[in-house]
């Protein structure tokens, strides 16, 4: 596996929950990845596309306040410049069911929650080396 500096990394996590964002989070700063939050998952594109560089990766929870993350999702493979941005599921959902749910949807992968702090950072270079992350923690 490739070693991968964390620190030239841009990230959009789009999490409603306070306890999730807080720990993607604390581990994205301990990491040195600059994380960029977003909340209710309005303006998830504007956010994306203002962000210099733009993300690397998308953290996307399923279930937000007004929307949802499959259509987050839709719109952000609709959309030329950020069509090939890795997006992972991050969510407390079902996985048995969520997980082909998400991989049908065009998701780079699965994190179940409560995200794990051991190994959260062996994902994550999974992830950006190209491999496949479906994982229920």
């Amino acid at each position: 596996m490739a070693d991968i500096d964390f620190s030239k990394l841009n990230a959009l996590v789009v999490e409603d929950d306070a306890g999730g964002m807080a720990i993607i989070g604390v581990m994205m700063r301990y990491l040195g990845i600059k994380a960029y939050i977003n909340t209710t998952g309005e303006g998830v594109l504007a956010m994306a596309h203002a962000m210099q560089p733009p993300p690397d990766l998308i953290f996307l929870d399923l279930n937000l306040p007004r929307t949802t993350g499959y259509d987050i999702l839709k719109d952000i493979r609709a959309d030329a410049k950020l069509k090939k941005v890795l997006v992972v599921a991050v969510t407390a959902q079902d996985a048995d069911t969520e997980i082909p749910r998400c991989k049908s949807a065009g998701f780079d992968g699965y994190i179940g929650k409560p995200i794990s702090r051991m190994r959260f950072p062996r994902q994550l270079r999974r992830l950006l080396s190209g491999e496949s992350v479906w994982e229920t923690y």
